[in-house]
């Protein structure tokens, strides 16, 4: 504390030379002249540090005691300030740099959330910028009570919302809770269901309406599997009300789904020559610099960019990328009847996979491959089982007249 406030206010060094050094020293100490880092350079000779107020009142001791006072070294603000006087820009750009990071600590500049699993974070942040909370806004104009009540307000399922401001982040603390989620009921409008595609039908399961085909029949597009209209009738079987209703119903049928797929022997492929540049380009809104080497046909170029980020959340508005330049050339190769055959069996085994992940059923599998010297050629077709089913608008039909007494 003893070095900040004598650098604060300004020390010397100096030499006291004479005969009566002794002297000096006890009126110096008599008049609470305090002289630091005292040493003794020979009998006549001495040095030590003073303070600038302490150093101003040597002169009447100075009279007496006749010595002689050279000073050897100047420390603290007051000569550095003195020093410095005709470097006005330097103050001035001192200045400026303490008001800046004075205006930007009064600023916001992160916002973090935690807890959040189904709203994502920058959902949240959308919210709030929509609601005018942002990345550098005064923060005080910041509520954090009415952030939290915002954020209840608008999420139904968070619970419980903690705002808090940590310098210049705010952060935000949710708890989301237990979230039912309400399937939404079918339309239950009168329908018929109708077969979209040709095929025997294996399996069908009926729960509202009335079958018009049943297991074993073939069906056609467009024909209706089952009906929405039924038939209300009396006890000598004749109709006397039709109803109109929901026809719901899975069904499954078999049918043969051609395939076919050519692949030539001799194709074109690409071979690295080894040969690498890189670069790196600069984007700001539609600036953008870019120092690389400009390369034309016969280069593969990867760019990677990364978004520059001044905190965690706070995105600044420009990025900075990576260019890599890779060297190729074309090359023609020709398969063999074994690498052919093997890449045939993988396309096949891909379609297949996909027609599968679509809920499709392969039953059996009369895809045969054949090549000669310049295509492999992979065709048959595919039995599969899957199932179908287009709900239609029903159309009512008339409803028949009422019967009398006199009809019989």
């Amino acid at each position: 504390m003893k070095k900040y406030a004598g650098f604060r206010n300004g020390y010397v060094r100096v030499r006291i030379y004479g005969e009566q050094t002794e002297r000096f020293l006890n009126l110096c100490r008599a008049r609470e002249i305090r002289i630091s880092d005292l040493r003794r350079e020979s009998e006549l000779s001495l040095t030590g540090c003073l303070q600038i107020r302490d150093f101003f009142r040597l002169a009447p001791i100075h009279r007496k005691t006749k010595v002689k006072i050279h000073i050897l070294e100047k420390h603290g603000l007051p000569f550095f300030f003195y020093q410095s006087k005709k470097r006005k820009a330097f103050f001035l750009g001192l200045l400026l740099c303490a008001g800046l990071l004075l205006f930007l600590s009064g600023r916001l500049w992160e916002i973090d959330v935690e807890g959040n699993v189904r709203n994502s974070t920058p959902e949240i942040l959308d919210f709030l910028e929509q609601k005018g909370i942002r990345h550098g806004m005064a923060k005080g104009r910041l509520s954090c009570s009415e952030i939290a009540a915002e954020i209840r307000k608008k999420y139904p399922d968070i619970t419980w919302v903690s705002a808090k401001l940590e310098g210049t982040r705010l952060l935000l603390t949710v708890r989301e809770g237990i979230f039912i989620q309400t399937t939404e009921e079918k339309d239950k409008s009168a329908c018929d269901i109708m077969a979209e595609r040709d095929g025997e039908i294996i399996k069908m399961i009926t729960r509202s309406g009335l079958p018009r085909k049943k297991v074993g029949d073939l069906c056609k597009k467009g024909e209706i599997l089952v009906s929405g209209i039924l038939e209300l009738k009396d006890d000598s079987q004749e109709v006397v009300k039709y109803e109109a209703v929901h026809a719901d119903a899975d069904i499954y049928i078999k049918r043969q789904k051609a395939y076919y797929h050519e692949i030539p022997m001799i194709y074109e492929t690409y071979e690295w020559t080894g040969k690498k540049k890189k670069g790196i380009y600069l984007k700001a809104g539609r600036f953008y610099l870019e120092i690389a080497d400009r390369t034309k046909n016969g280069w593969y170029q990867i760019a990677e960019e990364q978004k520059m980020y001044l905190t965690k959340s706070f995105q600044l508005p420009c990025s900075i990328g990576y260019i890599t330049q890779n060297q190729y050339r074309k090359i023609k190769k020709e398969y063999t009847r074994e690498e052919a055959k093997l890449l045939s069996w993988e396309i096949l085994q891909a379609y297949e996979k996909k027609l599968m992940e679509k809920g499709v059923q392969i039953s059996a599998n009369n895809v045969k491959i054949e090549i000669d010297h310049k295509t492999c050629v992979s065709k048959g077709f595919l039995e599969i089982i899957e199932k179908i089913g287009e709900e239609t608008p029903v159309e009512i039909p008339e409803q028949p007249a009422e019967r009398t007494t006199e009809d019989g």
